[in-house]
């Protein structure tokens, strides 16, 4: 009887631990099964488990894990997708911004001047430009120009200043009007100047048969100019009137020097001048003068801007660059 009472005891005994052990053990084998099919990635699984106890309450942390998951790999794709979006832009920013500038080499017809220019955007698109054009044949153009700012504002500020200056120089009846034309751009540039920006501008005319070379200044860095007589290079003289696009009623004052045979316009932007190193010193207008007189006036002009950039580009080291940097050179050839 004693032995049939404990035979009963303990099958009552283990059908009520099988009974617990598995109320138990089947959540953790649920949980595990789920949190292992998250794994693979499936994060739209959800874990069903009501027990009552601390593994319901893991699963509940499970499903929230996920879903917080699942919402920031999203929000990452979309911010993926967006900048592939803004860089696929840019680039096609980029291309017409370039598409617009004159194309290299140019005039290689004409044998009475030379002229080369590069343009190095700090940003994908930038704000510096430069521009060259016959107006017929014995008179020749040049513009270089620093909008304020960078990217694409400063972009397309360009193409309305640069577009500006070009439709007033063709219709300008004479030399002597130089200076009206710039003013003319800027009234127009103040009218529609929302942005409140500005351009930095140097402006020239070449007389190709003469040699006489007008120019405005406004409020750009000074050219250099090597004169061959004395193989050097000096800077030109040129007066700061105010800039493009700040005061409607601005006057811009006119100047004029005369070319010799061999002598070259050298223009550049800010850029250059106030590259920096490791230590924030800046290249400077000085080091430029003392670059270019050791590089001499002899040299093809694409191989005179390329040694010029080479310079800043030492000087800077590994310093990112932080500014549009622009040059153009004119040799006239007499």
């Amino acid at each position: 009887m004693t032995t049939l009472f404990l035979a009963i005891i303990s099958a009552v005994l283990i059908f009520y631990s099988s009974k617990a052990t598995g109320r138990f053990v089947e959540p953790i084998k649920e949980l595990s099964a789920g949190v292992k099919e998250i794994a693979r990635g499936n994060l739209d699984k959800k874990l069903d488990i009501h027990t009552g106890d601390e593994i319901e309450h893991l699963a509940d942390s499970f499903n929230s894990m996920t879903e917080k998951l699942k919402n920031h790999i999203q929000h990452i794709e979309n911010a993926t997708a967006e900048r592939e979006r803004i860089k696929t832009e840019l680039n096609v920013a980029k291309d017409i911004q370039v598409s617009m500038l004159p194309k290299l080499p140019a005039f290689t017809e004409r044998k009475d001047f030379d002229i080369y220019a590069t343009m190095r955007a700090a940003k994908e698109v930038g704000g510096d430009f430069y521009d060259f054009y016959l107006l017929d044949h014995r008179h020749l153009v040049i513009t270089i120009a620093d909008v304020s700012g960078k990217g694409v504002p400063a972009a397309l500020f360009m193409v309305i200043a640069k577009t500006m200056l070009k439709d007033f120089t063709i219709y300008m009846r004479s030399p002597n009007d130089f200076a009206a034309v710039v003013a003319s751009a800027n009234r127009q540039l103040v009218e529609s100047n929302d942005m409140l920006m500005f351009v930095t501008l140097f402006f020239g005319m070449l007389d190709l048969n003469t040699g006489d070379f007008t120019y405005v200044n406004a409020g750009h860095s000074a050219p250099l100019i090597y004169e061959a007589a004395r193989k050097a290079y000096r800077y030109l003289p040129a007066g700061q009137n105010f800039v493009l696009g700040g005061l409607p009623d601005t006057t811009f004052e006119q100047e004029s020097i005369k070319l010799k045979p061999h002598d070259i316009i050298f223009l550049y932007t800010d850029g250059i001048i106030e590259a920096m190193d490791d230590i924030h010193e800046q290249y400077s207008s000085e080091r430029l003068n003392a670059t270019l007189n050791d590089l001499g006036g002899e040299m093809p002009l694409p191989d005179l801007l390329d040694a010029v950039q080479k310079s800043v580009d030492d000087f800077e080291g590994k310093e990112n660059q932080t500014d549009d940097i622009t040059m153009l050179a004119l040799r006239f050839n007499g």
